[in-house]
């Protein structure tokens, strides 16, 4: 009976061998690539994606910000990682087939509030020479505005091939856009994500800040409880009290502005910086009392997504003829290259009412009242001026 039973196995494993049901498992070598994403404090790393340039390989940060990538050829490669908590950063790194490379750090930043950087590489467009960015929604002024590998505007190395934008004053909320490699509309291989067909990116909202400060004139007779201090084209605006001073809420990172306005003083307008405050004492600012037959305009230029070249103001009082306004410190302009655009005009000859009318453009095309106007007829934005 033994020997028939070791005669049955003997044969059912040369029909095995013979019909070839046990093979061998092929295996294919491959290299492991662990890494950590690093963030703020009190900044958690979860879900941010991790990219092999020019592979579409990717993997995402766990709770603790590690990730691990394999890879089934060697060489360099250029991880790109982005969430949308974060801005866009990237490392290099080096792989042997068979072996488990640890990745530098990531080091990523907290996004900026109305701000927003975007990288794109030779390794996924290896045809490009040139890099640009294409706003689809909402439409920048300058609609495409180019990318740099020159340590320029966000980039962080001259000449290795990742070319970068950093643009700020930008609306909050979805940017839609496309990236434009070597004349070719594409969407971008590390967007955050895909919205009516384009590449989106999330510009946070900003919080309430304060800003506090007080005017000061040399007018004999101060009625500062007048004059009005505004900002985010009017959307936010306070009266001073009796004092001349105020204790303001605003919105903003980066470069924004306080316009002052009364019927009693020259329009003024001060750039404020508020990218690294939450509070902002701005001191004292000087504001002068209307004289006679004077009239001062101002248009703040970056508050206008479509403004195109040196806006213009046309009025009653100038027969509504296009004047240039300035940012050069002519023409009444107080700073030069502060983005406050100023047309003065004395010895103002219009023959009739003190209550001058006015509007700007902006764009070479279409007219707007002035979002910080003293007053207005429903049509036109109105100025008071002395005679």
């Amino acid at each position: 009976m033994k020997k028939k039973i070791t005669l049955m196995i003997l044969a059912l494993v040369a029909v095995v061998l013979n019909t070839g049901c046990i093979q061998e498992k092929t295996v294919i070598p491959v290299s492991v690539i662990t890494g950590k994403i690093v963030v703020p404090e009190g900044k958690v790393a979860t879900g941010v994606k991790v990219r092999v340039a020019g592979e579409g390989t990717y993997a995402f940060a766990n709770e603790k910000g590690v990730y691990e990538i394999e890879m089934r050829k060697e060489g360099r490669f250029l991880l790109m990682a982005r969430g949308v908590d974060f801005d866009i950063n990237y490392v290099w790194v080096d792989t042997e087939l068979e072996k488990t490379v640890s990745a530098p750090d990531i080091k990523l930043n907290s996004k900026i509030v109305g701000e927003a950087i975007w990288m794109a590489n030779l390794i996924d467009y290896p045809d490009a020479k040139e890099f640009s960015v294409k706003s689809i929604n909402p439409v920048w002024g300058t609609q495409v505005e180019k990318m740099y590998d020159d340590g320029t505007h966000g980039d962080s190395l001259s000449g290795d091939g990742i070319y970068t934008l950093r643009k700020d004053n930008l609306v909050s909320g979805y940017q839609q856009y496309k990236i434009v490699a070597g004349g070719k509309e594409s969407n971008d291989p590390n967007s955050e994500q895909t919205l009516n067909g384009n590449s989106t990116l999330y510009i946070p909202e900003s919080a309430l800040k304060t800003v506090t400060g007080y005017i000061t004139s040399a007018a004999s007779t101060n009625v500062y409880a007048s004059v009005k201090v505004a900002t985010n084209k009017g959307a936010r605006s306070a009266f001073l009290n009796s004092a001349g001073q105020y204790n303001f809420a605003v919105q903003g990172n980066g470069t924004e502005y306080l316009v002052f306005r009364s019927h009693n003083f020259d329009v003024k307008a001060i750039p404020i910086d508020l990218s690294k405050v939450t509070t902002l004492d701005n001191g004292p600012t000087q504001i002068e009392a209307k004289v006679a037959k004077r009239v001062k305009m101002i248009c703040i230029k970056s508050e206008f997504s479509d403004a195109v070249g040196s806006p213009v103001v046309m009025g009653d009082f100038n027969n509504w003829r296009q004047d240039q306004m300035f940012d050069d410190g002519t023409y009444g302009d107080e700073v030069a290259n502060d983005g406050i655009y100023t047309r003065v005009y004395d010895n103002v000859t219009y023959a009739g009412s003190s209550t001058l009318k006015y509007h700007f453009c902006v764009n070479g095309t279409d007219t707007v009242r002035d979002p910080y106007e003293e007053g207005n007829d429903g049509t036109y934005s109105t100025v008071t001026m002395q005679f």
